[in-house]
């Protein structure tokens, strides 16, 4: 039986997307991310498991928590248009 693995929609909301972009960049720890955004640590902390449960980042470095992008779900459109805009 194969199993496949189905990605929850996730309504992306404007941090969201800032925080995609600066992934586009490489790695970012929550600290950098916070600093760039100007959003506060406790609502990055957040958006940023909503990212992780929806599979688009992991968690590679939990001491400093470092993220790593896995996939942006904006890129995942037949058309080329934005999903959950």
């Amino acid at each position: 039986m194969i199993r496949y693995e189905l990605q929850p929609m996730v309504r992306l909301k404007d941090v969201d997307k800032q925080i995609l972009d600066l992934f586009h960049e490489g790695d970012r720890t929550q600290s950098y991310l916070v600093d760039e955004t100007g959003y506060t640590r406790q609502y990055i902390h957040q958006r940023l498991e909503v990212l992780e449960a929806a599979g688009y980042i992991e968690n590679i470095h939990a001491k400093s928590a470092l993220y790593h992008l896995i996939t942006d779900p904006r890129e995942n459109t037949e058309d080329g248009e934005e999903t959950n805009s």
